[in-house]
């Protein structure tokens, strides 16, 4: 039996259709999902195991739909690794590729990130809604601001915010700097007008000394040397320096390492049979790889997985509320999986508090279409084709949680 496993990994290992860098492939039509080392409910762990051993690059391609592009998995590049391989190419990626390498704009903004002063009643900070130990999240099923003001959202991860071409969940801000500014305006979370912060932390040291530090003195003050030096401390603070600072913060955050790291850098040992059967799923049976992939575990794009809930109460569609497209109806931005299991309740919604419950829902199809209408509704968000039943066994969703647990 054994040898006719050997057998059919072999045969799947020939079909498996990976470029020569192994790193992006586009799946043909016709390509059919290679041989899970698994008969029934009996998996053969030397052939699943030999599947997966050496790099990446030699792994079997995972399932893949017709017209995707993916990204082979690899760690996430450190904070010192050249800015083209991490930072998202978004028009603000220059200027933060020299903020992230000066400790004192780094520093900055990590005291701000945790200052509630940030807030018109001080009372929130960024770290409010996303905690370091919650994958910088916040736990709630949707965000809660000043004067515990609920928002229609969950609060969303920071970890792929430097990674990502487009942010929040719909993608209006195209920057991380434009990004971080967001919430200090927000009336449901800091309810902060700009000039009203920036003033605040004009007169509140030890925040002039430590902008003139990060970023020295303010164009002005340098033209005219007269200026007095109390003068000088409180130009130094605007907004766009706030911006800067705090984007620059975000941008060195990184999840934690796992086990799946190390058994991406050849540790064969580093998941047990449970976790690497889950993996194998997640690549092939699961399809996942059409949306998680790279080193974020996230294709960065939008997507309608059915959860728009439109014509309901809980309206709300996406993408499509910042673009007016018709093809954005219902569509939200991929979330990284990084540290997924510690950043719920889990969607835009924060539907799922069970990250289980969510696997079987994925393997029903996820949330349904709108219903048909006669004459057609053009505002009825149409589900993905990439979400479809996934046939998947209550032992099959045990392996993919015990690998989601790892990531």
């Amino acid at each position: 039996m054994r040898r006719a496993f050997l057998r059919r990994c072999l045969a799947g290992a020939a079909t498996a259709i990976v470029l020569a860098t192994g790193t992006i492939s586009v799946a043909s039509a016709d390509s059919a999902p290679a041989p899970a080392c698994r008969d029934g409910d009996t998996w053969d762990m030397v052939c699943l195991r030999e599947r997966y051993a050496g790099p990446t690059a030699r792994w079997p391609a995972p399932t893949i739909d017709p017209g995707i592009t993916w990204t082979e998995w690899t760690t996430v590049p450190p904070v010192d690794a050249s800015p083209q391989s991490w930072m998202a190419a978004n028009a603000g990626r220059d200027e933060l590729a020299r903020d992230v390498r000066k400790p004192e704009i780094v520093a900055l903004g990590q005291m701000l990130f945790f200052d509630a002063h940030l807030s018109r009643k001080g009372q929130v900070s960024c770290a409010s809604c996303h905690m370091p130990q919650r994958a910088f999240s916040d736990g709630r099923p949707l965000a809660l601001g000043e004067d515990r003001l609920m928002g229609r959202r969950r609060s969303p991860s920071l970890l792929a915010s430097p990674f990502a071409p487009r942010l929040f969940w719909d993608g209006r801000a195209d920057t991380l700097k434009a990004q971080v500014l967001g919430p200090v305006q927000d009336s449901r979370e800091m309810n902060h007008d700009l000039a009203s912060a920036i003033a605040r932390l004009q007169g509140l040291p030890p925040y002039p000394t430590q902008f003139l530090k990060a970023f020295g003195p303010a164009a002005e003050d340098t033209a005219s040397e007269s200026a007095p030096a109390s003068m000088s401390n409180r130009s130094v603070v605007d907004s766009d320096r706030l911006a800067r600072a705090l984007a620059a913060y975000v941008a060195t955050l990184r999840p934690q390492a796992s086990r799946f790291d190390a058994f991406l850098r050849g540790d064969q040992r580093a998941l047990n049979d449970r976790e690497l059967q889950g993996m194998h799923l997640f690549r092939t049976q699961a399809r996942c790889m059409n949306c998680h992939s790279g080193a974020m575990l996230t294709d960065h794009q939008f997507h309608n997985i059915g959860l728009s809930f439109y014509g309901r109460r809980n309206q709300d569609l996406g993408r499509f509320e910042i673009t007016r497209d018709p093809a954005d109806l219902g569509k939200f931005r991929t979330p990284s999986l990084r540290n997924v299991s510690q950043g719920g309740p889990w969607m835009h919604n924060g539907l799922f508090a069970d990250l289980k419950g969510l696997l079987r829902m994925y393997n029903a199809g996820m949330g349904r279409d709108a219903a048909p209408a006669d004459p057609p509704d053009p505002y009825a968000p149409p589900k993905s084709r990439h979400i479809r039943p996934l046939d998947l066994s209550a032992d099959d969703i045990d392996a993919l949680l015990a690998f989601m647990k790892v990531l």
